[in-house]
């Protein structure tokens, strides 16, 4: 048992019910999710990847909607900078992909609409990643899930100039 939140969300789903990208149900995702969590090298990253599982190539599965919840709670969670990409960018995948054409065959025909609802959840920590994380990561997502484009384009011009900046730096 957890007290993360992230895996604490993970148990009000029914995971056995849900198609993933493996062709098994996604009864496995908690645990892979959580053994992602507490990566700490490449190769645990590496074995304990999504895609395959949320999405193939940019084609998305049914499990993708509930772990974009997931990972929009991780993110807020303490978490080595390796896994921080790591969700990210599984994160875009889940935004900026659309649903495999067994997905829409079975009647999920928008699962990056569905995925793009969840990560609003978070709008605000993506803005904190833009703003002292992984900024370009965390703009291409923006880009994909903020409805309100005036407060994008604002955000975006303010901090764009920093990451420039903070690049030329380095």
């Amino acid at each position: 048992m957890s007290n993360r939140p992230s895996l604490i969300q993970a148990e009000r789903v029914d995971w056995s019910s849900l198609r993933c990208g493996c062709s098994k149900t996604g009864a496995h995702i908690p645990e892979t999710f959580a053994r992602l969590l507490e990566a700490g090298t490449p190769s645990e990253i590496a074995e304990a990847t999504l895609e395959g599982h949320i999405n193939i190539q940019s084609l998305l599965f049914e499990v993708a909607v509930p772990v974009t919840s997931m990972i929009i709670a991780a993110l807020q969670e303490d978490l080595s900078e390796p896994v921080r990409l790591e969700l990210l960018e599984h994160l875009l995948a889940c935004v900026a992909g659309e649903s495999h054409w067994t997905e829409a065959e079975a009647g999920a025909p928008e699962i990056d609409i569905d995925c793009q609802i969840a990560a609003r959840e978070g709008i605000w920590t993506l803005y904190q990643e833009y703003a002292t994380g992984h900024a370009m990561l965390a703009r291409y997502i923006l880009e994909g899930v903020d409805n309100d484009q005036e407060r994008f384009a604002y955000f975006d011009a303010k901090l764009i100039d920093r990451v420039r900046k903070k690049a030329k730096r380095r």
